[in-house]
C-alpha cells in the first residue's frame, strides 16, 4: 500500500473530523470512536485499492461512503447523534470497525498476490469493437430487463438461477449501456459529445425505463453515469456538470424517492406488463405535477430507517449502517446465529440446476429478513438488504466479521483481477476506463447491499461478460467499413 505522508495526514484529518462532528452532535464517545475507526480503516482501504481512480479503490470508497460517511455527515449537519436510531449501537459500531479493518487487510493482501493474465479482457479496444460492444450491450441488457419484467408477473421476477438469473444479470447493466457510446463519441472527437442526439435519446429512454421499474436506483443511475463520464473528461471543477448534479439531487429527493416508495405498493410491481406501465405512468405524472399529492405521499411513507421521515429520508440507502444494525440487533437479541447456512447458500446458487435440482433460486436476503421480522410469515420472495458485514455477524458473531471480511474481499478482488486486471481511470477513453466503469456499475450496489450469498453468486459475472464480448466481436464483422474507424 502506497501510504505517503500526505495521504496519512488526510486520512487522520478525515477521521478526526468524523469523531469531533459526532461528539458535538451528541453521539456517545465510545460509538463515535468506533465509527471514526471504521472511517479510518475504510479510507485506508481506498488507498490500498489504488485510490478512487482505480476500480477496487472506488468500490471501497462506495462501501465506506454508503455505510458510514454520508450517515455521519448528514446526522452531524442535523445535530443528531449517529447512534440515536440504532438498536444495538455498541455491537453495530464494533462490527463496522472490524469489518472495514478486514476490508483494508483483504484489499492489501490481494494486491500483493501475482495474478495470471491469460484470461484477462483488459486489452486495447479499437473503435469498431467499442461501437459493436455498445450496440450489443444495449440490446442484451434491455432484452434481459423486459424478459425479467414479464416473468415477474408470475412471481419469478427476483429469481437468481436459470435463464431468468442470466436475464437479470444482463438487466442490471442497462444503466451502464450509456457509457460505451459516450466513450465512442469521445474517441471520435465528435463536436457533439454529451449532447449528441444518440446520447440524449439513450439518457431519456433509460430514465423512462428506470421510472417504470419503480426502483430509485434504476431511475437515477443513468444520469449518474452520464455525469460521471462527463467529470472524467472535463474534471471535477466543471460548473455545468455540478449544475446537473444539483438538479439530479432535487429530482431524486422531490420526485423519484416519494414516487418509488409509493408506487411499488400501489400496483407498480403487480399484474401484467401493460397494467404496470399504466400504474407507473399515472402515478409519476401525478407525483411530478401535484404538490399536495406528493406531500401526502411522502407523509404516508412510514418505514423504520436511519433517517426519520423528513428531508433526509430519501438518503436512507446512503446510510446502510442503519440497515446492518437491524440484522445485528435481531441476531444478538434472539441469539439467532445461523452458522454456514447463508455462506454455503451462495455456492448453491451458482451450481447448475442439473447438478442441484433443489438449489435455492433467491439469495438469502429474505431468509435474513424473517429473522429481523421485516417480512410477513408467508413472504418467501422479498429481498431485504443488510450488507455482508451484518451477514457475517449473523453467521458467526464477531469471529465471522474478523475472519470472514478479509478472506472474502481478498478472494473477491483477486477473482476480478483474473478477468479484468486492475482497471483504472487515466483521463482517456481507453479499455481500462471502460472496465473501470463496468466494475463500478456492476458492483457498486451489490457490494454494499447484497448478502454473502448474493455476492458469491455475482462471481459468475465472467460468464455474462464473456458472452457479451464474444457477441460484440461477432457483430463487429457486420458493421459497415465506411464511416466506422477500425
Amino acid at each position: 500500500m502506497n501510504l505517503s505522508r500526505e495521504r496519512l495526514i488526510v486520512t487522520l484529518s478525515v477521521t478526526l473530523c468524523c469523531f469531533i462532528a459526532q461528539s458535538l452532535a451528541g453521539t456517545s464517545v465510545e460509538i463515535a470512536a468506533l465509527f471514526a475507526a471504521a472511517v479510518f480503516f475504510g479510507t485506508l482501504s481506498v488507498i490500498a485499492g489504488g485510490g478512487p481512480k482505480s476500480a477496487f479503490g472506488c468500490l471501497n470508497a462506495v462501501l465506506i461512503g454508503k455505510f458510514l460517511v454520508v450517515a455521519i455527515l448528514l446526522k452531524s449537519l442535523a445535530l443528531q447523534p449517529s447512534d440515536g436510531p440504532l438498536h444495538a449501537p455498541q455491537t453495530t459500531a464494533l462490527v463496522m470497525a472490524l469489518g472495514f479493518a478486514g476490508l483494508l487487510v483483504g484489499t492489501a493482501v490481494q494486491s500483493r498476490l501475482s495474478c495470471p493474465q491469460v484470461l484477462s479482457m483488459n486489452q486495447p479496444l479499437n473503435l469498431r469493437m467499442l461501437l459493436s460492444f455498445a450496440i450489443v450491450l444495449f440490446a442484451a441488457s434491455y432484452v434481459g430487463y423486459f424478459a425479467a419484467q414479464i416473468a415477474s408477473g408470475g412471481g419469478q421476477g427476483i429469481q437468481t438461477g436459470g435463464w431468468l438469473g442470466i436475464a437479470r444479470a444482463l438487466a442490471a447493466l442497462k444503466s451502464f449501456a450509456i457509457v460505451p457510446p459516450m466513450l465512442y463519441f469521445w474517441r471520435t472527437r465528435s463536436r457533439l459529445w454529451m449532447t449528441h442526439p444518440v446520447i440524449l435519446t439513450l439518457l431519456a429512454w433509460s430514465a423512462v425505463v428506470g421510472i417504470f421499474s419503480t426502483s430509485k436506483q434504476d431511475a437515477i443511475e443513468p444520469l449518474l453515469f452520464y455525469v460521471l463520464v462527463g467529470f472524467m473528461r472535463y474534471g471535477m471543477r466543471d460548473i455545468r456538470l455540478w449544475s446537473l448534479v444539483s438538479a439530479g439531487v432535487l429530482y431524486y429527493g422531490l420526485i423519484v424517492f416519494p414516487y418509488s416508495q409509493f408506487v411499488r405498493h400501489s400496483g407498480g410491481r403487480e399484474g401484467t406488463l401493460l397494467q404496470r406501465v399504466e400504474v407507473t405512468k399515472e402515478t409519476f405524472l401525478r407525483m411530478a405535477s401535484d404538490r399536495d399529492f406528493r406531500t401526502a405521499t411522502t407523509d404516508r411513507v412510514s418505514e423504520a430507517a436511519y433517517f426519520e421521515q423528513g428531508p433526509l429520508s430519501p438518503f436512507n440507502r446512503l446510510a446502510m449502517v442503519g440497515e446492518a444494525d437491524k440484522l445485528i440487533s435481531a441476531t444478538e437479541r434472539q441469539n439467532a446465529y445461523t452458522g454456514w447456512e447463508t455462506i454455503v447458500w451462495g455456492f448453491k446458487l451458482v451450481m447448475p440446476s442439473f447438478l442441484m435440482p433443489n438449489k435455492p433460486v433467491f439469495e438469502a436476503g429474505n431468509y435474513l429478513a424473517h429473522i429481523v421480522g421485516e417480512v410477513g410469515t408467508n413472504d418467501a420472495t422479498t429481498q431485504v438488504s443488510y450488507g455482508i458485514m451484518a451477514n457475517l455477524y449473523n453467521a458467526f458473531a464477531l469471529t465471522g466479521v474478523v475472519i470472514g471480511t478479509p478472506l472474502f474481499f481478498a478472494a473477491f478482488y483477486y477473482w476480478i483481477r483474473i478477468f479484468l486486471g486492475e482497471p483504472r481511470w487515466s483521463g482517456e477513453p481507453t479499455s481500462s476506463a471502460l472496465w473501470f466503469i463496468w466494475l463500478v456499475a456492476t458492483f457498486q450496489h451489490s457490494i454494499v447491499e447484497s448478502s454473502m450469498s448474493g455476492l458469491v453468486a455475482s462471481l459468475s459475472f465472467p460468464a455474462v461478460l464473456a458472452l457479451l464480448w464474444a457477441s460484440a466481436k461477432w457483430f463487429s464483422m457486420f458493421l459497415p467499413t465506411n464511416g466506422v474507424p477500425a
